[in-house]
């Protein structure tokens, strides 16, 4: 137990980046206010900072063989917490440029399905642990790629002002594979969530076979 809850090195990185967000947030929300435009460079470094801290978590724990199931609860976490602040206030916000009247805004229907497969997972995982009693922590390979590609994204809308030419539709290209991901991740994990639970049932029906 004392393992498992233990805050090790990689727990402590995990946990400040998930402070870092609300920074970033600030960034974000303010980057159109007079004189303050600065803030969206701010807002792409710290992004860029949690993007290091994520992969530094990530190898100190192999490295350290520090992995713990507050570790494994607490990575996707920060990514589901980052991811979906930052699509909200893309898509609600946007991003501002001195040079143009109006902001980049991303799509209402990305946002709906980033925000909407983290939905899916977390009731799910609720769901699940209230039938079996366990958590269930099962990063899967679509769940991987969607949030890698959505943090992408969300990279790319914060530096499109920036982009050259030839590189302009990339927010859009990442626009349809980060909402594609999404939904498959979000089928896939419907597909083993149903799977666990048919098999907790199984179990409990054996150990009672009288029911």
């Amino acid at each position: 137990m004392g393992k498992t809850l233990r805050l090790g090195w990689p727990n402590r990185i995990t946990i400040g980046r998930i402070l870092l967000i609300g920074p970033f947030v600030v960034c974000l929300l303010n980057q159109d206010q007079p004189g303050y435009g600065w803030l969206r460079w701010a807002a792409i470094s710290i992004f860029a900072l949690m993007a290091v801290s994520d992969m530094l978590d990530g190898f100190l724990a192999r490295r350290l063989h520090d992995e713990s199931d507050l570790g494994k609860f607490l990575d996707p976490l920060a990514d589901k917490v980052l991811i979906t602040t930052a699509v909200l206030i893309l898509c609600i916000h946007g991003v501002h440029s001195p040079m143009q009247e109006t902001p980049m805004h991303l799509p209402d229907w990305v946002a709906v399905a980033a925000v909407g497969k983290d939905l899916v997972v977390s009731i799910g995982f609720a769901v699940t642990y209230l039938v079996t009693g366990k958590p269930f922590i099962q990063p899967r390979l679509p769940g991987k790629w969607c949030t890698t590609v959505q943090l992408a994204l969300v990279l790319a809308m914060l530096l499109w002002l920036d982009l050259p030419v030839w590189l302009w539709k990339l927010p859009e290209i990442l626009w349809w594979a980060a909402t594609i991901l999404a939904v498959c991740a979000t089928l896939d994990y419907l597909r083993i969530g149903s799977r666990q639970l048919a098999r907790s049932a199984a179990e409990k029906s054996q150990e009672d076979p009288g029911d």
